[in-house]
Order: C-alpha cells, then structure tokens, then sequence
C-alpha cells in the first residue's frame, strides 16, 4: 500500500491478497494454481472472504482465545485499533468465559455472553463491543473460514447494533465502518502523528488531526505523511522541549 501509493482504505478492505503455498492452503484457496514459496499477489480476494486486516489471519488469531473464537476480544480491537472508541477497562470482578467452548455446557457462545451480561455493570460495554467481533465469527480461532461451529451448530455471524439495527458477516462489518469513514481517519490520523512526533497526541494537534481527517480514505500514505511533515509541530520545537534539550546537552555528566 505505501510502495504503490496505494488508497489507505485498503488497509482494511483490499480487493488483494499476498499468498504462497502453505499460506494457501491454510486458508483453503490453493485450487489448481501451483502456488510456490515466495509471497505472490492474489486479485480478487473478496470472492474468498479475504483481503484487509479484519479477514487477515494473524490478526484474528492474535484477537482470539487459546481454544475458541472471542467476539469480545475481536470488537474491543475493533473500537480501540480502527473507530479509536476503547470501552474502559473491565471490572476486577467481572469474570471470564472459559477458554474452551467444550466448557460452554452445550450454550452458544452468544447465549454465555448474555449470561455475562446481565450483570448491568458489564452489559453497558458489551452493548459497544459484541456488535464489532460476532460479524467475525465465520473464522475461527486462527482465522480459516468456517460455517458451523466444533458442535455443528451453524455459526452465530450477527452483530446488533444498541437500535437494534444489524451487522452481518465481515463484509457488513466493513460496510458500517465505510459509514463511519471520518471515525476511522481520525483514528488513523492520530497514530501516525504520534509515532512521527514521538509523544502523546495533544488538544494542540487537534487542527492537524481534522486536516488529515478531511482526506478521507482515498488518500495514500505520502499524502497524510506529507500534511504531518510541513506541520508546524513537525518542523518546530516547543519551548518546553527545547529548553529540555538544552538542559540535557549541559548536564554534568554522571560518574
């Protein structure tokens, strides 16, 4: 995306893939395509429910329990690293689901869910964060697409939205983000400033979020990383930072 100067919106939602042969066939795509062991580029990648971070594998694996899938770990990464809405911490006696789903007693994963939720000091972030990772339930816990779960039950992929307004699937998800598309940028926006300045975003920074912000999803990489770079907090140091620069050049040195 950066070499090819590429939209960042395919960071989420590519049309593309990169796969060799054991990738492949891991991910159930091999066909009569003699794949090899360097990383080739695959178009089309929807028609196989791949493409973009959200269907990539290592991120639904690194989101998931040791045994099972974790709606509640997929849509908290999904507030915190793409809508940057993280819900607050959970409670100290909140509790834990099993990390087997053999341990579910013969309920669904959602019907353990509600079950958590019914205490309401859980259920107001829940209400927030089920929504994102259940429309990623079609993969499993190291992201091969599946359609019914270890029971045979067919796989729960319905996020309910608090009006009640539904998410289906991974590709529903990334249709309600495409709706939330200034959400994203700024979230976007705000890590690249921080990693280019190399502090915590401040209310100062607030102009230059909303510039990057208006470029929308079609801007590549060098332009926002140019909008930071002719920024007047890229090119200039505060007071406070450059008297901590000098303080630091004359300190003594330590024995």
């Amino acid at each position: 995306i950066v070499r090819q100067d590429r939209p960042v919106k395919e960071v989420l939602d590519a049309d593309y893939m990169f796969v060799n042969k054991p990738l492949a066939e891991f991910y159930g795509i091999a066909g009569d395509k003699k794949w090899g062991d360097t990383l080739e580029r695959m178009e089309g990648s929807r028609a196989f429910q791949r493409g973009g971070a959200l269907r990539l594998g290592a991120v639904l694996t690194a989101t998931s329990a040791p045994l099972r899938t974790s709606p509640v770990k997929r849509g908290d990464w999904v507030l915190r690293r793409v809508l940057g809405t993280p819900t607050p911490p959970p409670l100290a006696d909140a509790g834990t689901l099993p990390g087997d789903e053999k341990s579910f007693n013969g309920l669904t994963l959602r019907e353990r869910l509600a079950e958590h939720k019914k205490d309401p000091r859980c259920a107001s972030c829940h209400l927030r964060i089920d929504p994102m990772g259940f429309p990623l339930e079609g993969f499993d816990a190291v992201g091969r697409i599946r359609t019914t779960y270890a029971d045979g039950k067919p796989v729960d992929v319905i996020g309910e939205l608090p009006n009640q307004k539904p998410i289906v699937g991974a590709q529903g998800l990334l249709d309600y983000l495409h709706t939330r598309e200034k959400q994203v940028m700024t979230t976007m926006s705000r890590k690249m400033i921080g990693y280019a300045l190399g502090r915590t975003v401040l209310a100062s920074d607030r102009p230059l979020i909303a510039d990057m912000s208006t470029a929308g999803t079609n801007a590549t990489f060098a332009e926002l990383a140019t909008r930071i770079a002719t920024s007047r907090q890229f090119r200039y140091r505060s007071a406070d930072e450059q008297n901590n620069v000098v303080a630091q050049a004359f300190r003594p040195a330590t024995q």
